[in-house]
């Protein structure tokens, strides 16, 4: 398809000339603007919720082991040493070693039939967790649930990146974090009412958490399976016009998009990209803290001194304000397409609140309830962005799925560590698991601009390319994001 330039066009990170915003102006192509903010405005209507929906489940399920232990639940079970710690372990273990293959084989399998699948087996699996008895029974249910939540990112994120352009993707993707940071304020409203139920039909409280959000997961699963398309062709909330913008949005994009069909060579590309691996360590660092909040916050604030009810309640407000400032910050990166310019300054107020955490009296409440509202938004810009980063970063249908799966695959390993440095409280705080959060966020930081420098460096030299030099890098098969035009997200 012949291209020109087209000065009215909006200007787009991932495929800019060297001295002007390159576009295709074949009338074929042509994107009408109205038109597309129309689009995107029923893209958003639609997706957000389901999203939304899906990833705060997923987030509810895994995550309410810190209320149900805030409740009784380690007494209940006679759990002793770090064994609720190896619970949230052992999560992990099988959540990490199917990422990838998940992500490779969603689009396979269909998102409308696979996703749904693995909501229905892994509320089976938290209905189960209501009634166990013993330790090794919460151990066999958080295998089962990693295994069956394993997916679950992956494939959303890799989801929402086949209806919206790179420029578009950071607001998107951010409905999934606030999703998770949105479960942590439903988790503890949840937790507070369903409580209240100790003692009824002879269960404590905390089985009832279970038993009850497994059985929310079930209808909610079903009703996923008939709203969910597979893609923007089947979407029944999209109409004839709608589908061919989508198109034509799909077409501008096709000569980075490779070989429609998986092919292993796309999958060595990805794993040999050095610029996976350095998202693979931030995304490592930042979810150390993202996990450690995510599953200890309760028990955090339950060490302070304050009672159970009243740590359920107060971790709903700084849920709230981190989901509200992700959103923000998502929609400015968004906005002036910029990624580690929101990202370092996260990094630094995430290390503030660790170091309020570590260095402030625990009798000084309100201190230490404050720093939770710097930490909490601040990884979810990190760990946030940094997979916005990663999906802007790689074309190629199947190389982004492979990049992702090992971006998640990577980071949760994180998870393995969680359980295990956040233990027994001294003198009322978690320092062991604190001081490393605050370490890993200072770690991830060091990523995050390492990576900047090296994809700056490589738009410069193909600005610098002639135009003899970027002829013969596509006769030599360069495509994807290797394609000379191809311009990294910064």
């Amino acid at each position: 398809m012949k291209e020109t330039l087209d000065t009215k066009a909006e200007p787009d990170f991932e495929a800019q000339a060297a001295a002007s915003d390159e576009v295709i102006q074949d009338a074929a192509l042509y994107v009408d603007p109205i038109a597309e903010r129309k689009l995107l405005r029923k893209l958003d209507t639609y997706l957000a919720p389901v999203m939304t929906i899906i990833f705060l489940t997923a987030y509810l399920d895994r995550s309410n082991i810190g209320n149900a232990a805030s409740a009784g639940m380690t007494a209940d079970l006679k759990l002793k040493g770090n064994q609720l710690g190896n619970a949230v372990t052992l999560f992990y273990v099988l959540y990490v070693s199917f990422e990838v293959p998940c992500s490779i084989l969603v689009k396979r399998f269909h998102p409308r039939r696979m996703i749904p699948a693995l909501m229905f087996f892994w509320a089976i699996v938290i209905i189960g967790t209501g009634f166990m008895k013993t330790a090794s029974q919460l151990y066999a249910s958080r295998l089962l649930l990693g295994l069956f939540e394993s997916g679950m990112f992956p494939c959303l994120a890799l989801y929402l990146s086949t209806f919206y352009q790179p420029k578009e993707q950071a607001l998107r993707v951010s409905y999934l974090f606030v999703s998770a940071a949105l479960s942590g304020a439903f988790g503890g409203l949840f937790a507070y009412a369903i409580l209240k139920m100790d003692g009824v039909g002879g269960l404590q409280g905390w089985r009832w958490l279970f038993i009850i959000e497994g059985c929310a997961s079930v209808v909610i699963a079903a009703g996923i399976y008939f709203c969910l398309p597979d893609n923007f062709e089947t979407a029944r909330f999209l109409n004839e016009d709608d589908r061919k913008l989508m198109r034509i949005r799909a077409e501008i994009n096709a000569r980075y998009n490779g070989h429609p069909e998986f092919e292993w060579k796309e999958v060595r590309k990805a794993v040999t990209d050095l610029k996976l691996w350095i998202s693979c360590w931030s995304q490592f660092m930042g979810d150390i803290c993202s996990f450690g909040l995510s599953t200890f916050l309760p028990l955090i604030l339950k060490a302070f001194g304050y009672g159970t009810v009243t740590t359920q309640l107060l971790t709903i407000p700084v849920y709230v304000f981190a989901a509200g400032s992700y959103i923000f910050v998502s929609w400015m990166s968004d906005r002036y397409k910029r990624r580690v310019a929101f990202m370092l300054p996260g990094v630094i107020v995430t290390a503030i609140g660790y170091a309020l955490q570590l260095g402030v009296p625990v009798h000084q409440k309100g201190v230490l309830y404050f720093s939770v509202f710097l930490i909490a938004p601040g990884i979810y810009i990190i760990v946030g962005l940094n997979c916005t980063w990663l999906l802007n970063s790689h074309a190629g249908y199947y190389k982004r799925a492979t990049a992702i799966g090992f971006n998640q695959t990577l980071g949760n390993c994180a998870g393995l560590v969680v359980g295990q440095i956040f233990k027994t409280p001294v003198h009322g705080k978690y320092s062991l698991g604190l001081s490393i959060s605050l370490g890993a966020v200072l770690l991830g930081g060091c990523g995050h601009t390492a990576l900047f420098f090296l994809l700056r460096s490589q738009n410069k030299k193909r600005d610098a390319m002639t135009v003899e030099e970027k002829e013969q890098a596509i006769k030599d098969g360069k495509i994807g994001d290797f394609h000379p035009d191809y311009r990294y997200a910064l």
